[in-house]
């Protein structure tokens, strides 16, 4: 199992598929599994880097503050290791604020970035019911199996249409997302980092090929956050998930995973 060792910690990460380089970069307590939806796809067009963030996962899961600056040199990190000197890179939620501070800090490691479900956080950032804030704290102290908690979490996460009709796939996501448990110390130090996150001020410093994806009936990062980051990021493609919730991956698999390769193929 390949591991790269930053910052005196290990960081374990996989490389699926051959062609141009490219990231992803997971959310918030969530490992590189939750990628299953997303990886057999576009690994038949792509070079396909997937890992574990601080925290969760195979990675080291340090008791000690994160933040997103933190987490983006993980990232640069992992394109060390696998010898790639510039990647395509896609994000997702907290994976989104890891690419932007990435593409900031390391513009000559970034050829394109497709931020999913993500925000520029600060001042300006549209916040999400106060019930969801609440619940999104109150995980780390939940008492129930890991599955129950899972599912007491998805209406967080999926539309309630969703969540009606499929049932079986949330199933499947939250079976990737339990087998390897995230410890609370380490989901709330990946939250904390998320909410010091910002990089509302520095989007004119991104100047590469941007693709905003966002579901229209996200409850955790309202669309208007996508909407907000298009509008800042000069030349940048938006694409709206028309009724998807946060997971746009699993809720609309197939038109996410197809409007990706159709934004990279004219790179």
């Amino acid at each position: 199992m390949p591991f790269v060792n930053h910052d005196n910690e290990s960081l374990y990460y996989e490389v699926h598929g051959q062609g141009d380089p490219l990231l992803l970069i997971m959310g918030l307590g969530y490992n590189s599994l939750s990628w299953h939806r997303t990886v057999p796809t576009l690994a038949k067009r792509f070079k396909v880097i997937v890992f574990d963030n601080r925290g969760v996962g195979k990675s080291s899961k340090p008791e000690q503050p994160y933040s997103i600056e933190m987490m983006a040199e993980d990232a640069r990190a992992v394109l060390d290791a696998v010898s790639v000197d510039s990647a395509h890179v896609y994000g997702i939620s907290m994976g989104g604020m890891i690419a932007q501070r990435l593409a900031i800090t390391y513009p000559e490691r970034v050829r394109s970035l497709v931020l999913g479900c993500t925000t520029a956080g600060g001042t300006t950032h549209i916040q999400p019911s106060p019930e969801i804030s609440t619940l999104m704290v109150s995980r780390a102290s939940l008492t129930g199996s890991p599955r129950d908690n899972a599912w007491l979490a998805a209406p967080i996460v999926y539309s309630q249409a969703f969540i009606e009709k499929h049932p079986e796939l949330i199933q499947e996501d939250i079976q990737k997302r339990i087998e390897i448990i995230t410890p609370p110390s380490a989901y709330l130090s990946q939250l904390q980092a998320c909410l010091t996150h910002d990089t509302s001020n520095e989007l004119d410093k991104i100047n590469i090929p941007t693709l905003i994806i966002h579901g229209d009936a996200d409850n955790l990062v309202p669309y208007e956050n996508g909407k907000m980051l298009a509008e800042r990021i000069q030349g940048s493609q938006f694409h709206t998930v028309s009724c998807a919730g946060h997971i746009y991956l699993t809720e609309a698999a197939k038109e996410a995973n197809d409007k990706v390769i159709q934004f990279l193929a004219h790179l």
